[in-house]
């Protein structure tokens, strides 16, 4: 079904937005005034005093921003680019161009021939519409967030010991299916026919499952045992993603709808172009056959893995945000607190620049100095960001990000640095010392 959530912004959320930066406001500014309230009035009269103390805390803080800064930089780029990876990742089938409807059949209580009778009936149907090229019917739908089920089965030949915990995903599906989702069959062919009852029963593998259960054997026309009932394989597909983007190689097993018919499937139809406009062709294809029968879920395969990628959007989009958020907070409070440290700094600078020290050396001076602070949380950021990136991307080190995060954070804190910087070195020294 739909995920949905309610995104609305209502009058108790805002309230509780306004009130918390109220607050916020109200305790940062309190702070400082009630420091000043202590400071003794003859020290705080004499020229040139400055607190070491209150030094080194800016620069913790400084540091701390930079650092945090880094870190949330890096786990931006990095959740960025997984989901740019994972979107462009080749699933095994193609997601383009196939439309998606499921439907239900179990009110109606009908037997296994009767799923067969309506699932052959409603191909034959989807097959004969304007601009079909394949249609097909599933008990699952790849990435879907529920999954595929798991079956456990015994190969032919291969040791009980062994097999005992055998399993693979699972799939029951109607022929065509591997054309319509575009899944190539590396060997062998599909299934028989809905209404060849002299078939036995069958089974397509994919990749994986020969890798691991029938290495070094011919697969076609080996059997299989799942839940008492004997199964021959017929083909070979390609391994395809299953359950979520980014697993491993899993064995699937796709078991053919003839021997295995259920009343409830997912519908897959795949059209040459406006695959969307079909939707209304194959609710009068459904109504045809069964009045009472209503489809839901209808979407494209490209929605649905859309869906699927939800999780990974949501920390993507908010790392993105937060990231140069944090970066615009990093490079303000870099600013507010050099042009401090240089109104303190008045009479020095106003001397040395009387006596002749270039302009270009005093602003060099300021930020070496605002670097050499903020330099500890930039190597703890950086270690941070390293040990995040190991842990995200599994252990596989990115230099774009390694390099260029820090390269960008060094380069906005100079600049922040050097707007203050020059304006305080290009200031006439007279007034400055005059203002002093």
């Amino acid at each position: 079904f739909p995920i949905k959530f309610q995104t609305r912004v209502d009058g108790q959320g805002l309230t509780f937005a306004i009130l918390l930066g109220l607050a916020s406001g109200l305790i940062f500014g309190l702070i400082p005034a009630v420091q000043l309230a202590r400071v003794d009035p003859q020290i705080a009269l004499r020229a040139g005093i400055q607190s070491a103390g209150r030094s080194r805390t800016r620069n913790v803080l400084m540091g701390t921003q930079v650092a945090l800064a880094l870190i949330v930089l890096t786990a931006a780029g990095l959740f960025l680019r997984s989901f740019r990876e994972t979107r462009e990742a080749d699933p095994g089938f193609r997601r383009d161009g196939v439309l998606l409807a499921a439907y239900d059949l179990t009110a109606g209580n009908p037997d296994a021939s009767q799923s067969r009778v309506f699932a052959a009936s409603l191909i034959a149907r989807l097959a004969a519409l304007p601009n079909v090229e394949a249609a097909a019917i599933a008990t699952s739908v790849p990435l879907d967030i529920h999954g595929l089920p798991l079956r456990s089965f015994t190969v032919e030949g291969r040791a009980r010991a062994d097999a005992a915990k055998d399993q693979a995903l699972s799939n029951v599906v109607t022929p065509g299916y591997f054309r319509t989702m575009g899944i190539p069959l590396r060997d062998g062919h599909d299934f028989a026919a809905l209404n060849d009852a002299a078939a036995p029963p069958e089974v397509v593998v994919n990749e994986a499952f020969v890798e691991r259960y029938l290495t070094g054997v011919q697969p076609i026309g080996r059997r299989i045992e799942s839940r008492d009932r004997t199964y021959t394989i017929v083909g070979v597909a390609r391994t395809s993603l299953y359950d979520s983007f980014g697993e491993q190689p899993t064995p699937a097993l796709y078991f053919s709808y003839r021997d295995r018919p259920a009343p409830m499937g997912e519908i897959h139809v795949r059209a040459g172009r406006g695959v969307e406009l079909l939707a209304p062709d194959l609710r009068r294809a459904v109504r045809e056959l069964d009045p009472k029968l209503v489809l839901y879920d209808v979407r494209t395969l490209d929605e649905h893995i859309e869906k699927n990628l939800f999780l990974r959007r949501i920390p993507a989009r908010m790392f993105a945000v937060l990231g140069p958020l944090l970066l615009i907070l990093a490079a303000i409070g870099i600013y507010a607190v050099v042009s401090y440290s240089i109104s303190r700094r008045t009479v020095e600078i106003g001397v040395r620049h009387a006596l002749g020290a270039p302009a270009t050396r005093i602003v060099i001076e300021i930020i070496s100095d605002t670097m050499r602070a903020i330099g500890w949380g930039a190597l703890i950021g950086w270690l941070l960001a390293l040990l995040v990136e190991m842990h995200v991307a599994r252990g596989v080190l990115s230099l774009p990000i390694v390099i260029g995060v820090p390269a960008l954070l060094f380069a906005v804190a100079t600049i922040a640095c050097w707007i203050p910087a020059r304006r305080a070195a290009a200031a006439d020294p007279v007034v400055a010392l005059r203002n002093d």
